[in-house]
């Protein structure tokens, strides 16, 4: 969240702004070691909240003497971070607010010199490309797995250490009704892998939560905020001060309102022989299972529908509870359907329900009030996602998440608004914001999803791309 100052808003109110440019140069533990500032020629951001490598940026600076010189021991080089600073003179005080653009990696230094020119010039990667391979984050040449059961944010935790970073702010992976998630299956990264190929591959175990970098160079493992319950940071009250232009397209594309998610196909080993249904108690042979060990899979058709809370007797290990993750018992099968389920330890021991032998699930929006309504005028959009990331998908209810998400994102009718402005440099993205488009006084809520901004020049104008926001699809 940002924290936004009166002070901040009457600078950005300012009819004449004097603006500044700053590189702090930090060393690995983000401790200050050197700061350049009177010879920054230029300096963009840019920001993308949908990027893996969320934050960016270009800079060119004079280079005075030779302690700008590329090599061991020189201002610009492998040893070090950048953290860029955009400053803004308040003229009421008089006094320079610095505000943080975030902390990089430098890369691709060139220097040129002409009759003209003695300049250096430099990309910042975002941090998590130390991760990525780019600068680092290789594992080492064996094969890397974290086991079913883990905890993902101990996972995650001893992930990004292995990567060197010890400052995070990482969360339970937790479904929408509050129970944590475990991983849910083994995660192999094979030789030659790298540091973020783990993370992003616990990232996806349930699809609403996002890793990246903050400016203040912290680790998030955080839910992507719905902007449900969140407070509108900027409004036509500062964007009147700042506005150059607007452009509104709609991309009918990408909506969808009726969603089929295909995950896992399982080939259990295990298979009933001779299988009857007494009440809710599903009874099995199978010769082949001998002992009962953790996540052993199974399959089986009942010969007749089952309800109330189901419990499956496998052999002589006794009836056990037939439940989902959160522990509740599953109240009804049908006949004559393949199903999957895994043996959990835990307790007395309990079969966890996979669903189908693929898993699979459908979610499509039956809001009347909303315009993307499936007996409304727009009728059915029927969008089917398997393989890839989806392979990961290990169960029908896992599935039905993915699919409910899916259609939170696809029914927002992606129209977004761009805004040229005058550059906010504490502006953020994943924020809500508000504004009256062209031709209209109503102000409608928007999230902002990515910006970039050249300062350059004191004409330079912040690029700012945000979507609609609507209400009728809760993430939680």
């Amino acid at each position: 969240m940002l924290n936004i100052t009166q002070n901040d808003y009457n600078i950005i109110k300012q009819r004449n702004v004097e603006r500044y440019i700053k590189l702090n140069l930090l060393d690995f533990q983000y401790r200050t070691v050197d700061e350049i500032s009177g010879n920054m020629l230029s300096c963009s951001i840019q920001c993308d909240a949908d990027s893996d490598l969320r934050r960016s940026c270009n800079g060119s600076l004079i280079a005075a003497n030779k302690t700008f010189d590329i090599q061991p021991g020189g201002r610009i080089f492998l040893d070090r971070y950048i953290q860029v600073y955009i400053g803004l003179k308040n003229i009421y005080t008089d006094e320079i607010q610095w505000y943080n653009q975030g902390i990089y990696l430098i890369d691709a230094p060139t220097w040129q010199y002409d009759a003209t020119n003695n300049t250096l010039s430099f990309s910042g990667l975002d941090l998590m490309s130390k991760l990525t391979g780019v600068r680092n984050g290789q594992l080492e040449g064996i094969p890397t797995v974290i086991k079913k059961g883990e905890s993902v944010r101990e996972a995650m935790i001893a992930t990004l250490k292995l990567g060197g970073f010890t400052k995070y702010i990482v969360s339970e992976c937790k479904n929408r009704d509050g129970s944590i998630q475990a991983v849910p299956y083994d995660i192999e990264i094979d030789q030659g892998g790298y540091v973020f190929d783990i993370l992003s591959a616990l990232r996806d175990i349930l699809p609403q939560y996002q890793i990246y970098f903050d400016t203040e160079g912290v680790f998030h493992y955080e839910l992507i905020p719905s902007g449900e319950d969140d407070p509108v940071m900027i409004d036509d009250d500062i964007w009147e001060s700042v506005l150059v232009g607007e452009n509104v397209s709609t991309d009918f594309a990408n909506v969808k309102n009726y969603i089929e998610v295909y995950g896992r196909t399982h080939n259990p080993e295990y298979y009933p022989s001779a299988i009857s249904v007494s009440g809710a108690v599903v009874t099995m042979t199978i010769a082949k299972l001998t002992k009962l060990n953790e996540y052993d899979i199974i399959g089986f058709t009942p010969n007749s529908a089952v309800s109330g809370n189901v419990q499956l007797t496998v052999n002589s290990f006794g009836a056990k509870d037939l439940v989902d993750s959160k522990g509740s018992h599953i109240t009804s099968l049908q006949n004559n359907v393949y199903y999957v389920a895994q043996y959990q330890a835990n307790g007395n021991g309990a079969w966890l329900f996979l669903g189908h032998q693929q898993a699979k699930a459908t979610w499509k929006d039956e809001n009347p009030d909303s315009p993307f309504y499936v007996n409304g005028p727009v009728g059915v959009i029927r969008q089917v996602l398997c393989g890839g990331e989806y392979d990961n998908i290990i169960s029908d209810e896992l599935a039905l998440e993915r699919a409910k998400v899916e259609i939170y994102w696809k029914c927002r009718l992606n129209d977004s608004l761009t805004l040229d402005i005058i550059p906010i440099p504490w502006l953020d993205v994943n924020i809500v914001v508000s504004h009256a488009p062209k031709d209209s006084t109503t102000q409608n809520r928007y999230i902002i999803k990515s910006y970039s901004v050249d300062y350059s020049s004191v004409s330079s104008t912040m690029s700012v791309s945000m979507i609609s926001f609507y209400p009728y699809y809760p993430m939680y």
